[in-house]
Formats: C-alpha cells, structure tokens, sequence
C-alpha cells in the first residue's frame, strides 16, 4: 500500500515581493507530498489566480510570474495585491503566508 503524506512546502513564497516593472519577477513556490501536490495561487478575494498574457501566469514548476510590462499596463488588481500559494493533494490542503506584491515603475540610480 503506498504511503500518502500530506502537503508541506519546500520552498514557501516570501511575505513581499517588490519589484520594478521593467524586471518583472518571479515568486517560486514547491511543495512535496504523496501523491504530488498541485500547486495553485489564489487572490486575496479567494479567487484562482489565472493567466493574464503579458501580466502574470504560473509556470509548470508552481512559480508565480510576472514579466516585465510597459508602465501604461499597470493593474492594481495584479501589480498591488496579495496573492496565497496554496498546494493540494487528496490528504490535504496548505496554504502559504500571504504575499504582498507590489510593482511599479523605479527608477534606478548608480554611483560613478
């Protein structure tokens, strides 16, 4: 009989993800359990997280993606929100921290 364990993460997403729009980022989250968990990320509203082109999408390793944009494509709703990783099998579910994203435009300043 195999042995079924419940969801635990081996990689929980940060608590604050800022970044520039013109860096985008990248927010990973992994989880192991038996049988494999399927990793979903939810809006603070509870509402799935899905694929917006150009915006955000979740890769097929369960990272939360958000490429760089033009400052024009700003959403509230995408860019300044807080999103949950939340990872399920038939044991169980667990959700992560809340993450706080917030994107915008920065500027950068070197030292000569």
């Amino acid at each position: 009989m195999p042995h079924h364990r419940p969801p635990i993460f081996t990689f929980e997403p940060p608590s604050l993800a800022v970044f520039s729009n013109s860096t985008g980022s990248t927010i990973p989250c992994n989880a192991d359990g038996r049988p494999s968990p399927v990793i979903r990320w939810v809006k603070h509203d509870g509402q799935t997280a899905s694929d917006l082109p150009g915006l955000r999408h979740v890769r097929h390793d369960g990272a939360l993606v958000f490429p760089p944009f033009p400052a024009e494509e700003y959403r509230a709703d995408v860019h300044a929100t807080v999103y949950r990783c939340e990872v399920t099998n038939t044991i169980g579910t667990l959700g992560s921290r809340d993450v706080h994203v917030r994107a915008g435009k920065f500027f950068r300043f070197f030292q000569t």
